[in-house]
């Protein structure tokens, strides 16, 4: 889930206190974000439907997926004009090996290490059978919790960004127009490829394409875009605002009736995480940037500051949480959680719900600090 780092040397709240060049909106929108990634694998999902998750809890992915672009944007910015093969650094591929390919060893040790605890023998059932394609190509792992499919997605994105960065600085409409072109050409070539799922092969296929970057490419694209200028009331974000009604009156009728962009049961638009929905929260992002202030001082910033920052560290935390509480306590209650508690009572489910946010959020913070300070130990 991007969950880019502004700063990945100091611990997060040090980082805050020196970095002057970060957005505090964007470690807002990833605190926010990460927090709903949390109910979203929680809370039963008839109850989010009901609530209009679509509006707002299913916007997470989204929103990392727009600000991976605007931070790389930013990043890459920094640096001054460099060519494709600068920009495909070793320095380049270390900090995203640090940064996002070596938490994730961490993260496959602990699971698969869980995994070999509470399922012994009938571990290997728990295996896809279509393993290299799994397990080799995507990189999932073996004892996986929800949202997984998000690791390939990003691992995707280290070897791209650079490649867009650089379209986005020399054509920056095209390159912006593009995205959007290639991602309608991949949702229609699902459309005609696999047609109407009706069979658990046919799901398994398109799950399959839904590992790949090209499907969620306009996110990353708007990011970029907006790492230039993220003025709500900018000319050149104003293609924002005209679609911004057309993608809210969509989601509403996909939320509330059933509305599905589809010919004769096969859906013209895959999944909820499209084009449609990625504007509804690029006017997020844009409402927040405008409305919020860049760096303010106080203590509630830096709590949020905090959080948005070890997001992607959350992220992993999360996944084996879940992965160890569904296996040993099920799906079935109103509020998923390790200690395997039901009530079914408003308030005391609400409890239920911070004991979640506290345990995934408080780990992933601090396996970023202690990460954090042997990294500074280590350049040191």
């Amino acid at each position: 889930m991007t969950i880019e780092s502004n700063n990945a040397i100091e611990s997060p709240i040090d980082s805050f206190n020196k970095d002057n060049s970060s957005f505090f909106q964007i470690d807002l929108l990833k605190a926010f974000a990460i927090a709903f990634v949390i109910i979203d694998h929680s809370v039963l999902r008839a109850l989010l439907w009901d609530a209009g998750a679509e509006l707002w809890e299913r916007m997470s992915i989204p929103l990392f997926l727009i600000i991976l672009g605007f931070n790389m944007g930013n990043s890459f910015g920094k640096k001054g004009e460099q060519s494709l093969k600068e920009l495909y650094s070793w320095e380049y591929f270390k900090k995203k090996f640090w940064r996002f390919v070596f938490p994730y060893i961490i993260l496959y040790i602990v699971s698969t290490t869980a995994g070999f605890i509470i399922l012994k023998e009938n571990f290997t059932d728990n295996i896809n059978e279509n393993w290299i394609l799994e397990y080799l190509i995507f990189q999932k792992q073996l004892f996986e919790g929800p949202g997984n499919w998000f690791i390939p997605i990003l691992f995707q994105s280290i070897f791209l960004l650079p490649l867009m960065y650089k379209a986005f600085s020399i054509v920056p409409r095209l390159s912006l127009i593009l995205c959007f072109v290639i991602e309608i050409s991949f949702h229609l070539f699902l459309f005609a490829f696999v047609g109407e799922i009706t069979s658990i092969e046919e799901w398994q296929t398109e799950i399959y394409f839904r590992y790949i970057i090209l499907l969620y490419i306009s996110a990353i694209g708007m990011g970029f875009w907006f790492s230039k200028d993220h003025d709500l009331f900018s000319k050149k974000n104003l293609f924002v605002w005209i679609l911004f009604p057309i993608s809210a009156i969509y989601m509403v009728a996909w939320q509330f009736f059933d509305f599905r962009l589809a010919v004769d049961g096969s859906g013209i638009v895959r999944g909820d995480y499209h084009y449609i929905t990625f504007i509804y929260a690029a006017f997020i992002i844009l409402v927040v940037m405008k409305v919020l202030p860049k760096n303010p001082k106080n203590k509630a910033s830096k709590f949020f500051t905090t959080i948005g920052r070890a997001s992607f560290h959350i992220y992993l935390v999360q996944d084996v949480y879940f992965a160890i509480t569904y296996s040993t306590q099920g799906t079935a209650k109103i509020v998923d959680n390790i200690c395997g508690i039901s009530f079914g009572e408003p308030i005391l489910d609400l409890l239920l719900m911070f004991l979640n946010w506290g345990i995934c959020i408080s780990a992933g913070v601090f396996w970023l600090y202690i990460e954090n300070k042997i990294r500074k130990v280590r350049m040191k």
